[in-house]
């Protein structure tokens, strides 16, 4: 049955982050936004304003990013993934679609989101492998980034882990989780850093992996995360891990 009153609907996307400069728009830059933006006023004639639950950085990937957007329904909602997927450039898809409620938001009506970030830890990464995960090719101690990342959990001023040029406001986040864990990719063992919270402040989670990797290789102890909270200098943290190795994998709402 074709239905076209006015219903917010709720996708959930998958992209490949390697080509594009980012989520928002940017003029003159391929982004995830700006093709999105494309596609639905191919389908529906007339731009459509949507909102998505994370802005992702450039190069980052995600498996369960969301949009929502108000709109009639002129198509079958059964169809409309497979239109939008026709539409849509290869390194992004469509993969579920569900009418949600009147005053459902994918950015403001967002309780947590979980991310993964991908570790190649050796010396000869598989080339299908260089633009999906970070290569670290000094030995890793499992146990101490551990025992570091304890110092994370809980409601805390995130300062030292923001980048530059992020939004004002409070930088209090709340991280419910961190797992490390080696999983199979490809075939191919990796280390997997799982990170769920509340929210996330410009980079958090890349510089969190990077200050992670410090205590791994032995540079950083591990007490010394529970110090850098403290200060709230982004200087006395790691490094900011590469985007490739990052994905937004899901948004509870």
């Amino acid at each position: 049955m074709i239905r076209c009153h006015v219903v917010n609907l709720k996708l959930t996307l998958q992209y490949d982050g390697t080509d594009f400069s980012g989520f928002a728009a940017q003029p003159g830059k391929r982004t995830i936004r700006s093709e999105l933006e494309k596609a639905l006023l191919k389908l529906f004639k007339k731009p459509v304003k949507f909102f998505a639950a994370s802005r992702t950085d450039a190069g980052v990937h995600a498996l369960g990013q969301v949009i929502s957007f108000n709109s009639k329904l002129k198509i079958q909602k059964a169809k409309l993934r497979y239109v939008l997927n026709n539409l849509l450039p290869e390194d992004i898809r469509v993969v579920k679609t569900e009418e949600a409620g009147g005053k459902f938001n994918a950015r403001f009506s967002a309780k947590s989101k979980k991310y993964e970030y991908l570790i190649f830890n050796g010396g000869d990464i598989p080339v299908l492998l260089r633009k999906l995960a970070w290569q670290v090719k000094l030995p890793l101690k499992l146990s101490a980034m551990r025992r570091a990342a304890k110092y994370l959990i809980g409601k805390h001023d995130f300062t030292s882990f923001c980048a530059a040029g992020a939004r004002e406001g409070s930088k209090v986040r709340t991280i419910y989780r961190i797992v490390l864990r080696k999983v199979k990719r490809y075939g191919i063992t990796l280390l997997a850093i799982e990170i769920e919270g509340n929210g996330f402040l410009y980079r958090m989670v890349r510089n969190i992996v990077g200050t992670l990797l410090e205590v791994g290789t032995g540079r950083f102890e591990p007490d010394r995360v529970k110090e850098v909270l403290k200060v709230k200098d982004r200087r006395k943290a790691g490094r900011c891990a590469p985007s490739r190795g990052l994905y937004l994998m899901k948004v509870d709402h």
